[in-house]
């Protein structure tokens, strides 16, 4: 709990250092990997701290002492509304929040789902960010059976599908 807090500090001293530069990069990266034999679709999203900041800080105000209770809850939550998956049949599959881990620039935030189709086709929304910065762009890496699929998604194009011949 404790780490939190000083991440959060951290944050919020990198978000005043942040103002300083010219250029931002606006972008949020996801990795998804499709295990048919498995029923699971495992998912981690890396996303920038200054991001995350700016939704935290938006919801919680300026102040940086809050503790993991009050802070995860508001990124599940966010994440959960931002990013999405169907079955073929148009069908969302519930995402099951893992867990999170912070590092000094960004946070992956790890979730799953149980998965009953053979992971072929997926349809996706990601809107991760896209209110708050209209340059953003995210890239999604999709793996099944070790091949890859990648798809780019901009606040125009938040909805796609995947598809694995």
């Amino acid at each position: 709990m404790q780490l939190l807090r000083h991440v959060f500090l951290i944050i919020m001293m990198m978000g005043v250092a942040q103002t300083s530069h010219a250029h931002r990069f606006f972008a949020a990266f996801s990795q998804v990997d499709i295990r048919p034999e498995k029923k699971v679709i495992e998912i981690t999203h890396r996303l920038f701290t200054h991001d995350v900041e700016d939704i935290l800080r938006a919801r919680l105000g300026n102040n940086a002492s809050q503790t993991d209770e009050q802070i995860e809850p508001i990124l599940k939550e966010y994440v959960e509304k931002s990013f999405a998956l169907f079955d073929p049949a148009g069908k969302r599959l519930p995402l099951v929040w893992v867990g999170m881990e912070y590092k000094v620039d960004d946070i992956h935030v790890y979730q799953e789902a149980p998965f009953e189709g053979d992971g072929k086709h997926l349809n996706v929304i990601n809107r991760l960010f896209m209110d708050n910065y209209p340059e953003q762009k995210n890239t999604i890496n999709f793996e099944r059976n070790e091949v890859v699929r990648t798809l780019i998604f901009t606040k125009d194009q938040s909805r796609k599908k995947v598809i694995f011949d």
